[in-house]
């Protein structure tokens, strides 16, 4: 009986320890898989914050393109409102005006028969400056001069 009873313990303990050596080996595979895991979530979110960022840059470069394009085409506005304000009133020297989302201010000068129009327009942080010389010729007016005024900050 006694036989039996080591016996009986030695395979006890012997199943015993292959349960210990599956959990820890269980455990092992585990904890790889946990890293391995972790890898990849790390590396997934940088990816994602990567996207992030450049559609981020992207979108305020498209934003600054579209405000200097409003803003030249509100410059350009404020040339032809000082043609329609002229025909009006020939002593008009200018004034501000909103098109839009952004701000026109227009400065007539008059120089004999002609006029010296400057037109500076902002929308959001765009600014630009147009300048044209109007004359009028058989009840039209005619550009005699154009440019775009750059002005260094």
């Amino acid at each position: 009986m006694d036989d039996n009873l080591s016996r009986t313990d030695r395979e006890a303990k012997s199943l015993l320890a292959r349960q210990d050596q599956g959990k820890g080996k269980g455990r092992g595979e585990s904890g790889y898989i946990t890293l391995l895991i972790l890898i990849l979530l790390a590396t997934f979110s940088a990816y994602g914050l990567e996207m992030y960022v450049k559609a981020h840059s992207e979108n305020k470069i498209v934003r600054r393109e579209v405000n200097s394009r409003q803003a030249i085409y509100g410059a350009e506005g404020g040339i032809e409102w000082a043609k329609v304000m002229l025909e009006k009133e020939p002593a008009f020297m200018g004034g501000t005006i909103s098109i839009g989302e952004g701000t026109v201010k227009v400065n007539v000068l008059a120089v004999e028969r002609n006029y010296t129009v400057t037109s500076l327009a902002q929308y959001g942080r765009a600014q630009r400056i147009l300048k044209a010389e109007l004359a009028k010729l058989d009840e039209e007016w005619l550009i005699m001069k154009y440019q775009e005024i750059h002005e260094h900050e």
